[in-house]
């Protein structure tokens, strides 16, 4: 048998079939794999089901092949938002998952730069799914636990094989794992913070309003789209991506999760706590027929999960390093971890949070959570 890798450019069904196994392949023997759901993933990868995704004619999956078997994968794409919001010429990677092997790793890598030259890009950067609003970062530490609902794993040997191929770190990026019962009394500055907010007549702390789900939504997002609009990588989701990204998140959401702050009658902060879908969905295999939907419908609504994750939080700039948001920020951050116990969580990941993002990493460690993981971005110039 051959022990040369062959590069298979994706088309048709069958090949992209093929592409969405291989994580299950190449983790199979990683105790802290959790394999996705298959329907969820093929509907990721579909323009025509998820506006987040490039058309057809901005992007090209690759697989790589030894002897009849994928046993890597990888995706070169384009992002006009990014390049019209950041003025530059990107291409990106993602979908980056392979046998611990240097020359698989350094077959795709060259796939996706040579695809992405072509099409006139004049640096890489990634790993991402799409963009930096959906999995992205590549894990570099803290691969002795499972990834939580959209976050990604990977394999220890995937940093040595992308720092070889002349990849440059760009930012890392850290999810913090809480326990949620633990770090009581809470700092004096926390407490102060919370009491401030207590006490100010113009300081609201509201549950979601069930009954205006998308607005609800919209008003967070367009809170997020100014929160982090001077982040690094950022792209701010569209009217499509927010109505997508509701439809795809309104399953996980639980009245308690979801929590606004309001100053003088306006939303200016948020913070949104949902389950780890990945704890219930463990051991499906990535299907839900004939009993899947049973299980994951029990172990959500009846059993329930002890992990869940904040993947969005978010202070309006113009309330940046200010005593009011200070306020507000901490007391939703107590609020939601109280909201947490009662629905029977034991541990909260926030992520996550940039590097050089000081007060959020604050805010964290106020809160008793450790940093854990660890994921990093790369970037790299492509000559023409």
């Amino acid at each position: 048998m051959s022990s040369s890798v062959q590069i298979v450019p994706v088309k048709g069904r069958a090949l992209r079939r093929a592409f969405l196994a291989v994580p299950d392949h190449v983790y199979r023997d990683d105790p802290h794999w959790r394999p996705q759901l298959k329907f969820e993933r093929a509907a990721h990868l579909d323009p025509s089901k998820n506006p987040g995704a490039p058309a057809e004619a901005n992007r090209q999956l690759f697989l790589a092949q030894r002897g009849g078997t994928y046993i890597g994968r990888i995706a070169g794409f384009l992002n006009p938002a990014h390049d019209s919001f950041h003025n530059e010429k990107a291409g990106f990677f993602g979908f980056f998952d392979c046998e611990a092997n240097e020359q698989t790793g350094k077959a795709l890598l060259e796939a996706a730069q040579s695809w992405l030259s072509a099409k006139g890009a004049e640096k890489i950067i990634g790993p991402a799914q799409w963009s930096v609003n959906e999995e992205c970062g590549l894990l570099i530490d803290g691969f002795d636990t499972p990834p939580v609902v959209m976050m990604p794993h990977g394999k220890p040997a995937y940093q040595a094989m992308i720092e070889g191929a002349g990849f440059q770190k760009a930012t890392d990026m850290y999810a913090f794992q809480s326990q949620l019962d633990a770090g009581y009394p809470r700092p004096k500055m926390t407490q102060a913070m919370v009491r401030a907010a207590e006490r100010n007549k113009d300081i609201t702390i509201r549950p979601m309003k069930t009954g205006e789900f998308m607005d609800e939504v919209s008003l967070v997002m367009d809170i997020f789209n100014d929160a982090w609009s001077e982040n690094w990588g950022f792209v701010p989701f569209s009217g499509a991506q927010i109505k997508h990204m509701a439809k795809e998140i309104k399953p996980l959401i639980f009245k308690e999760g979801l929590w606004v702050g309001e100053y003088k009658g306006e939303a200016i902060a948020y913070i949104w706590m949902i389950p780890d879908l990945n704890a219930a969905i463990y051991d499906l295999k990535g299907g839900l027929f004939p009993y899947g939907w049973a299980k994951l419908l029990w172990r959500l609504k009846v059993r329930g999960v002890k992990q869940a994750r904040i993947p969005l939080m978010g202070l309006r700039r113009e309330y940046h390093n200010t005593r009011t948001g200070l306020s507000i920020v901490a007391a939703l951050s107590e609020t939601v971890f109280e909201a947490g116990r009662k629905k029977g969580f034991t541990h909260c990941e926030l992520s996550w949070i940039l590097e050089d993002n000081a007060a959020m990493i604050s805010i964290c460690e106020q809160a008793s959570a450790v940093r854990y993981k660890t994921y990093r971005m790369y970037e790299k110039p492509l000559q023409k």
